[in-house]
């Protein structure tokens, strides 16, 4: 069972995002995912005439990915973003995800990686330490040009449709902590706070000239991540946060004249009104169990509007009755009044059962549309 756009629709998947993202009237909550596992979004097609546009860019993909490797950048690069914005595109009709993402902004690093990571340990990924260590390892920082991105962007952009097309990038904490390694980078946010100022400082300025590069083109959002808090609180204290970091990540949103939504997981009240000062239009993803959403969206939905919250516990171990009664209930907690986007609590990865990515989006294409039930009248 697949979810096609519904006769009843009055917007374009472009115009309903960029509705809700300005917590304007919208016909429907869209449906805004920053990242969909193909493999996944395939086996939940199950009509031919949905594959047969899928199947073959896939395969081409693939070809492309195993030859590139982690490189973002260099011969081939710019077929395989034309490729990822075709296949993006077709898994978004077919799924009724009203946006598709372009992540050739998101690598900083010459080579392609996000972070500098111990080579000596590939088989930890992004759990690897980082190799910036003191002030001797700034040098290992060289970046890629930021004009690098704008090619392949627009190869990207030639297959975004009537759908919303966004760019992720970082505003830079993120890569900074992991190239340093947590304990390194928690440490000298106290200790020495010269040696952050170093490395995410270029980092950050990268991001912001790539994000300058990227609001040029025709992009209709940003996606901007960076990765800072646990469940229960942030990876830094408030004091650090304000002083130490934020002064760098105003660079990157200083330079986002797109809308844009914020992504970091975790548990973030602690440094909402810090965080929100960078003029995000959204928050994502709404990881389960860190906050109360509720409390969010009364506080806080005149001002801002929220993205996700389907609990990615629940779509890759559950059943589709579950995954249904969650999606319900998103939707009656944030959907009154608009400004929400529904997606998961993260990303459809690839551990999310197909049955329950179906069930969210048909529990979305059921009880998403406004006047949602209850409201006597439609968003205002």
């Amino acid at each position: 069972m697949t979810i096609p756009n519904s006769p009843s629709d009055t917007m374009i998947p472009r115009e309903r995002v960029l509705a809700a993202l300005q917590r304007k009237p919208v016909d429907r909550i869209p449906y805004c995912e920053h990242l969909v596992d193909v493999q996944v979004a395939v086996k939940s097609l199950t009509r031919p005439e949905q594959l047969a546009p899928v199947t073959p860019l896939l395969a081409r993909m693939q070809e492309l990915m195993a030859a590139a490797g982690t490189r973002m950048s260099g011969p081939g690069t710019g077929e395989l973003m034309a490729l990822m914005g075709a296949l993006d595109y077709q898994v978004s009709v077919a799924l009724g995800r009203d946006n598709i993402t372009f992540w050739g902004g998101a690598s900083p690093f010459q080579g392609g990686g996000i972070y500098l990571l111990d080579p000596a340990h590939p088989e930890l990924g992004a759990s690897a330490d980082g190799i910036l260590k003191s002030r001797d390892d700034v040098a290992k920082m060289c970046f890629r040009d930021p004009k690098e991105v704008v090619e392949p962007a627009k190869q990207f952009l030639a297959g975004k449709g009537d759908l919303a097309a966004c760019a992720l990038i970082f505003l830079g904490i993120d890569p900074c902590w992991h190239s340093m390694g947590f304990e390194t980078s928690c440490v000298s946010c106290i200790e020495d706070p010269g040696l952050v100022d170093a490395i995410l400082g270029p980092i950050s300025e990268w991001y912001a000239a790539v994000a300058e590069e990227l609001c040029k083109l025709d992009f209709d959002f940003i996606w901007a991540a960076d990765d800072i808090a646990f469940k229960t609180q942030p990876l830094f204290s408030p004091r650090v946060y304000r002083n130490v970091l934020l002064p760098h990540t105003r660079k990157v949103a200083a330079r986002i004249t797109k809308p844009w939504i914020y992504h970091s997981d975790g548990n973030l009240p602690p440094i909402w009104d810090d965080l929100t000062s960078q003029g995000m239009n959204a928050i994502h993803p709404l990881e389960a169990g860190s906050m109360d959403i509720a409390m969010l969206k009364a506080k806080y939905g005149r001002r801002i509007a929220f993205c996700g919250g389907v609990d990615l516990r629940i779509l890759e171990a559950g059943i589709p009755e579950e995954t249904a009664i969650e999606t319900r209930r998103l939707i009656d907690t944030m959907g009154p009044g608009g400004g929400y986007l529904l997606c998961t609590s993260n990303s459809v990865t690839p551990y999310v059962r197909p049955e329950n990515l179906t069930a969210m989006l048909a529990t979305l294409r059921e009880y998403g549309c406004y006047p949602l039930h209850g409201e006597r009248t439609s968003v205002a």
